[in-house]
């Protein structure tokens, strides 16, 4: 079961309200009434009724009404907490599912088309340099969400040729799945939901492609080196997890973060350097950003 949070208010102010919900352990919040649409434009002042969910064991209800109630107090928003069923909430995300096209302007400003993400039944698009197919069911990494697109932006501009990579925090596996059609040959991935660890492997048979996906945070593959290290979670467990993702990384290693907001940069920058990581590009889609970071060559 599923504690379903329902919140009806603007654009703006459910990303701040989800902000502290993601502390309790929410799922990403979209947009109910056009979830995954193509070609739905979101009108960022207009009340529209958006969810977000959390597994019924990790639920806090004093803590979610606390954080609820203080923006009604404010007439900024209004709230519905209902448990659902894990398979009809799959069933919704599936049955809206559209695909998502990744589209970048390169040195001379031509568009390229970069990725297409689609669900098997959606028809191929064979313009695109890459495709991942994808059944997300209640698993997190869709494309749709902008710290997903974040990720896969830097994943473009990294050489994976022949590197060893993880994915911490996988979800439906999307960013473990680009790593290996740009080359990698070693894919690792981890989850802490059982059904997302079942999902990315799922979605990497649908692509024919292997990745080794494991149960768990990414203290599963403590005493493995890898080059490449990709995590969008949250801030607390990024802030929490960095002395274990130095120690992963290969000193020339490259570390990608996502899943914080633009006010949370100071602190995760302040948490790298700690352990010799500088940042080398950072991208926002407002209020999510996302990091790269390299070692601090000086410290070689």
């Amino acid at each position: 079961m599923f504690v379903v949070v329902r919140i009806k208010t603007i654009e703006s102010i459910a990303e701040i309200a989800y902000y502290e919900l993601a502390e309790l352990g929410f799922d990403a919040i979209m947009e109910e009434e056009s979830m995954y649409s193509e070609n739905a434009v979101l009108n960022p002042n207009k009340k529209t009724v958006w969810i977000t969910s959390v597994a019924e064991e990790n639920y806090d209800g004093n803590a979610v009404r606390e954080i609820l109630k203080n923006y009604e107090s404010q007439n900024l928003l209004t709230y519905s907490i209902e448990k659902e069923e894990k398979q009809n909430w799959n069933k919704k995300w599936e049955e809206n599912f559209q695909p998502i096209r990744l589209e970048y302007d390169d040195s001379k400003g031509k568009q390229e088309k970069k990725c297409i993400i689609r669900a098997d039944f959606h028809e191929a698009e064979p313009d695109f340099e890459h495709e991942i197919i994808v059944t997300p069911k209640m698993s997190f990494g869709t494309g749709h969400h902008q710290t997903t697109r974040l990720m896969l932006g830097h994943q473009f501009e990294i050489n994976h040729k022949d590197k060893v990579v993880l994915d911490a925090g996988s979800g439906t596996g999307i960013l473990a799945i680009m790593a290996a059609k740009l080359g990698a040959k070693e894919v690792y991935a981890c989850d802490v939901e059982d059904w997302s660890v079942e999902n990315s492997l799922e979605n990497a048979e649908r692509n024919n492609l292997k990745i080794d996906s494991r149960h768990g945070t990414a203290k599963v593959f403590q005493g493995k080196k890898f080059d490449i290290l990709l995590a969008n979670i949250n801030k607390n467990v990024l802030l929490e997890e960095m002395p274990l993702y130095s120690e992963l990384l290969e000193e020339t290693g490259t570390l990608v973060l996502s899943g914080f907001h633009n006010n949370d940069i100071k602190d995760i920058q302040q948490r790298a350097e700690e352990f010799g990581w500088l940042v080398t590009k950072q991208t926002e889609e407002t209020p999510w950003c996302s990091l790269r970071l390299i070692k601090n060559s000086s410290e070689l």
